[in-house]
């Protein structure tokens, strides 16, 4: 008995052993898909799994669930995500494992999306439908506002795209307006209706300001100014000028958007004229102004453009030429000897008054030109003073200026003789009418420079209207001169690659006789002064073009410095070169030194000098060098 136990006890092990040495079939784990597409509303999507042990299905996401998140063997895990109503798609990955195995299925649900093919629409008064088409992939509503009983729209509704069609009653009172609402989950989309009026209000009659009533001795080429009208249902507002020798026939008629207009001729001399304003609106409503009358003279302005001759050449085969034109003039000031003529004609006195100039007057030719402003006064940026004027001139802060550059060379051109070549050898005066100091010239490496000047008043040495002629005009602009200061940001600075690089340039373009890069009294450009008769000011004195190392200048002071009335020989020498060589006539240094009167600056020119304090001094701006 005992030994047929323990047989069977043998065999059983034995089974057991044999069972225990079997190994687990692979592990299998198959997903039916790897990427699904859910819809933006009410999306569900369904996967099968195939697989021969137990498995677990993840998912981190807010707006996507799964269910079951666990099986053992084949099953099914199905997918939900809440409405997408935000304004992009949005991805998740769902990982499913089973033993060693891992699969994942990319999660993708679009947005919902809704678009009108208008955000606006405007109707006539008369009852009338329109169409607009909705782009949408969701289920949305139209909502009226409660108010509105003059709308009406079909569908109101939908689950796509589609066209719906908004129909509006008869308007029977003023201009109405509605937004109407296309809703989609949270979102919304405005479209906006709008219906012409029945009845329209009259703009306000405008209020005249000049020619004043009744007035006499008008010019003959006025400028008519009134006060801007306003619509009462705020309507785009445009005028009709209207003026007549007679008040049964009004003949001249000119429609405008601005309250000012320039007359482009010369009305008779000695005539009664009447003349009103009529604000229109859109729909023809007009406020039709009272009729005001003046009676001309015999005073007459420049037209907008015209130039005048201020002074003709008398010597050389050819002129230097230079052009004193304005900006911040209204057209009031370009009265025959207002305020234009005054500031022109003091620039131009002011250009001469200084050597050599003074001695070589006769051989310019100096024009005068009009260039009608809407303001008076310029633009100040640094001060938040906003004018709209000819020239665009602007103070940007400083004593830096800038302006429309190509305006001024557009309106130099109407003088005839004048085009692009001409311009090298032109000087342009951009006289600024403005009381304060500031100046800067634009000066190109063919040779075109414009020098602006306001009509500064200041008493403070150096500061006054005629210190930037001097400087910016005659310096700059004709003489081609560098500036010969140095700035405080450069204390103990040797002049660096960059300015010598610029120095360089326009040296080679015959600018900056009066700077340079050596002290070496035998190899610095005005070497043939140092010594010369009368030239004892003259030498290498450190420190100009901005810096205090590395740029010497010939004389201890001269205008380009602070703006004083005197031109140091080297300067004085570019600038006769430049007279002569104009007026095709040869130069020589023996008839230069010969006529060349002013060999020191004069008594208060040195008390002026004396007067400045250097610590405290604000130089011009640098020029704007173009190339």
């Amino acid at each position: 008995m005992k030994r047929f136990i323990y047989h069977i006890f043998i065999i059983i092990l034995a089974v057991f052993v044999t069972i225990s040495c079997k190994k687990d079939p692979p592990a299998i784990l198959e997903l039916s898909l790897d990427e699904v597409a859910i819809a933006n509303i009410d999306g569900t999507s369904k996967i099968q799994v195939t697989a021969n042990g137990k498995w677990t299905a993840s998912i981190s996401s807010t707006w996507c669930t799964i269910t079951p998140s666990s099986g053992d063997g084949n099953g099914e895990i199905t997918i939900t995500a809440v409405n997408n109503f935000t304004s992009s798609d949005r991805i998740v990955n769902m990982v499913v494992t089973s033993r060693e195995l891992k699969k994942t299925v990319r999660i993708n649900q679009s947005y919902s999306r809704l678009d009108v093919s208008a955000i606006e629409l405007l109707f006539p008064k008369d009852p009338g439908s329109k169409t607009v088409f909705v782009d949408a992939n969701t289920s949305w509503t139209v909502e009226i506002p409660s108010s509105v009983n003059w709308i009406t729209v079909s569908p109101m509704s939908g689950t796509t795209s589609g066209n719906v069609t908004i129909t509006l009653a008869q308007n029977v009172g003023v201009m109405r307006s509605a937004d109407i609402l296309f809703k989609y989950g949270e979102e919304q989309k405005s479209l906006k209706i709008n219906q012409e009026r029945s009845i329209n209000q009259d703009p306000a009659a405008p209020l005249l300001k000049s020619p004043v009533n009744n007035l006499s001795d008008a010019n003959r080429l006025p400028t008519f100014r009134w006060g801007t009208a306003k619509d009462p249902e705020g309507d785009l507002v445009t005028y009709k000028l209207e003026y007549t020798k007679n008040q049964s026939s009004w003949t001249n008629t000119v429609t405008l958007s601005d309250s000012v207009y320039n007359l482009s001729y010369y009305l008779d001399a000695n005539q009664t004229y009447y003349w009103r304003i009529s604000a229109v609106d859109a729909y023809g409503g007009a406020g039709v102004s009272e009729v005001y009358t003046f009676t001309t003279g015999t005073k007459t302005s420049y037209l907008d453009g015209q130039y005048k001759i201020a002074q003709n050449f008398s010597k050389g085969a050819r002129p230097s030429e230079i052009l004193f034109i304005g900006d911040g003039y209204i057209s009031e000031d370009y009265e025959e000897g207002g305020i234009f003529d005054r500031d022109m004609n003091n620039g131009i006195e002011y250009f001469f008054e200084i050597e050599p100039y003074k001695s070589y007057r006769e051989y310019f030719t100096v024009y005068k030109q009009a260039g009608y402003s809407r303001d008076r006064g310029v633009k100040q940026t640094d001060k938040n003073v906003l004018k709209f004027t000819k020239f665009g001139v602007d103070f940007l802060g400083g004593s830096s200026l800038n302006a429309d550059t190509d305006e001024v060379f557009k309106y130099a051109k109407m003088i005839p003789g004048v085009d692009d070549f001409k311009l090298r050898d032109m000087l342009i005066v951009l006289v600024v009418n403005q009381d304060r100091y500031a100046g800067t010239c634009w000066i190109w490496t063919d040779g075109k420079a414009i020098a602006i000047c306001p009509v500064s008043t200041s008493t403070a040495a150096g500061q006054h209207f005629r210190n930037l002629i001097y400087h910016e005009a005659g310096g700059h602009g004709y003489g081609r001169l560098a500036d010969e200061y140095t700035i405080t940001a450069n204390a103990g600075k040797t002049i660096n690659d960059e300015y010598k690089s610029k120095y360089n340039t326009f040296k080679n373009a015959g600018f900056y006789p009066n700077v340079d890069l050596t002290g070496d009294v035998t190899a610095v450009k005005w070497k043939h002064f140092i010594s010369a008769p009368g030239y004892t000011r003259v030498g290498t004195v450190e420190g100009g073009f901005y810096f205090p190392l590395g740029v010497w200048r010939p004389e201890q002071s001269s205008c380009m410095q602070y703006n004083e009335a005197y031109y140091n020989a080297p300067s004085r020498e570019k600038m006769v070169q430049r007279i002569l060589s104009i007026a095709q006539e040869p130069f020589s240094l023996e008839a230069f030194m010969l006529k060349d009167v002013q060999k020191a600056p004069s008594q208060s020119v040195l008390l002026q000098t004396k007067s400045v304090n250097p610590l405290t001094f604000v130089p011009l701006a640098p020029p704007v060098m173009m190339k």
